[in-house]
């Protein structure tokens, strides 16, 4: 589920972005950016990397979502209503391998007010507070037929048939499609909702490729049950769509056949099948399973994201398996002019010339920050500026690279997030290079690899010259010995830090 809403601001971390210049404004923003969506939940390529290095399902759902087990599902209603349109006045209809009958009242029993013939496209139009159906040459099969209270139904799987919808960008081979007639107000117009079984909806989901490793599909599979049924619970007539779900990514993306019927299908299927009435509880209550995109490296913790109360089981992780060569938002970039940022963030404050006072959560996300400009500041959150100027995520550096890339990547998720929020750019030190970190500073180089370094073995081999000095580069991370000393090797000696404070070289 990957529904963008407006964050309410909690104050986690702060960073203030240097000036342009002094009596300088830029010209330019660059944004450096990771991550795609709004980081709540499970990372669906982080999901890939972790499945990449051999984790199962299980042991990637509940690493994204914190305190939880997989469970069998006692109470899935047995079909799910899925609002495919709405607002139309008009939708075609494409039979495919069989007829399509046009049913009145009740999809069974019903009366057919007319058929679709293989391969021929006819349309449906709201004439009045009636159905109007019209052939292939546009002729009218019939007068208008029911009302506002009288639902028509296509039938198409019981003929081993299928349809095509282009409004909703998808062919159907399961269930039966719903019209009704409604918002009459000042014109009626019309929606289609698709009644199906509830794990035959789950064939249909396009959220993620069907190559994908089969432990990534197995927790997309149940991710998706489980918020299929968390949404269902609330009821299957919401206002707007009369559905439990809508059919994208409002709610997840449903393709029907197109999904079913594509290359690998058979593999999602199969994903489906083996994790069947599977899903994620958290003290015996299905979760509500947000998932996104990518999480830029770590999730976020619920209130940061959509406000309200912390729910244990949404806290932000660090996710080791996004930064996975396969995915294109591990990192990004953006650049635009100042009078572009000004006018799409039109906040009547002038040219923008700046920003600052940037308010960041556990995952680095952007929660508010101040927009400077000619004429004034305004605060935003980071979700306003993602939506304005378009970013796939608001985990953003704004004209300061600070994204986390190569070895020291590696390292920082080999230490599992442990390091912190990222405080410079990469930079190259004495034949390597160097990132610091709120918690750490990792170095990297060709041979001695990636390592971090951190409290009084830091600020040591620091005073000795760093990477510059005699020391040379990290061979190995810090480590606490049995006797509560710290170490750490380097190309040139040992450096050994008591609890006391002193540190020598061996």
């Amino acid at each position: 589920m990957r529904r963008t809403l407006a964050i309410v601001s909690v104050a986690i971390a702060v960073a203030l972005l240097p000036a342009a210049g002094a009596g300088a404004s830029p010209s330019e923003f660059t944004f450096y950016g990771s991550g795609f969506g709004h980081g709540l939940g499970m990372s669906q390529w982080g999901a890939y990397g972790l499945a990449q290095e051999g984790w199962g399902e299980q042991q990637i759902l509940t690493h994204y979502y914190s305190s939880t087990r997989v469970d069998r599902a006692t109470d899935a209603p047995a079909r799910l209503r899925i609002g495919l349109v709405q607002g139309r006045g008009k939708v075609r209809l494409q039979a495919l391998s069989g007829k399509v009958d046009l049913v009145l009242g009740d999809p069974k029993t019903g009366d057919a007010v007319a058929t679709i013939p293989s391969d021929e496209t006819w349309t449906v139009r709201v004439s009045g507070r009636a159905y109007e159906v019209r052939d292939a040459d546009g002729a009218a099969v019939g007068g208008p037929v029911g009302d506002a209270t009288t639902n028509l139904y296509a039938v198409f799987e019981p003929n081993d048939a299928m349809v095509r919808v282009p409004e909703a960008l998808h062919t159907y081979n399961r269930g039966s499609i719903e019209f009704n007639i409604y918002d009459c107000g000042s014109g009626c117009s019309m929606r289609l909702i698709l009644d199906i079984g509830f794990e035959e909806y789950l064939y249909g989901l396009g959220e993620v490729p069907s190559s994908w490793p089969m432990s990534a599909m197995q927790a997309q599979a149940v991710a998706a049950r489980s918020y299929a049924l968390g949404r269902a619970s609330y009821g299957q007539h919401r206002t707007g769509c009369n559905c439990a779900l809508y059919a994208t990514a409002y709610d997840q993306v449903y393709a029907g056949w197109d999904k079913e019927g594509s290359v690998d299908g058979d593999r999602w299927v199969k994903a489906v099948d083996s994790t069947a009435e599977d899903i994620v509880t958290y003290k015996g209550d299905v979760i509500q399973a947000y998932y996104m995109s990518s999480s830029g490296g770590h999730t976020e913790d619920n209130e940061n994201v959509w406000g309200g109360t912390p729910i244990e089981y949404l806290r932000g992780v660090c996710d080791p398996g996004d930064y996975t060569t396969a995915n294109p938002s591990a990192t990004w970039t953006v650049t635009l002019t100042a009078e572009a940022v000004t006018k799409k963030l039109d906040l009547g404050i002038g040219t923008v010339t700046g920003f600052g006072n940037v308010v960041r959560g556990i995952s680095g996300r952007i929660m508010t920050l101040t927009v400077k400009g000619e004429n004034g500041t305004a605060s935003i959150s980071g979700s306003t500026l993602r939506s304005a100027l378009g970013l796939r995520d608001d985990l953003v550096w704004i004209n300061q690279n600070r994204l986390v890339t190569g070895a020291i990547r590696a390292k920082y998720d080999a230490l599992n997030c442990r390091p912190g929020l990222p405080t410079s750019r990469e930079v190259p030190v004495a034949g390597g290079s160097r990132q610091t970190f709120r918690n750490a500073t990792i170095y990297s180089k060709e041979g001695p690899g990636a390592h971090a370094l951190s409290g009084q073995v830091l600020d040591f081999y620091l005073a000795k010259g760093g990477p510059s000095g005699k020391l040379g580069f990290p061979t190995s991370d810090v480590r606490t010995m049995d006797n509560g000393h710290l170490r750490a090797n380097f190309e040139n000696g040992v450096v050994t830090c008591d609890p006391d404070g002193g540190c020598s070289i061996s």
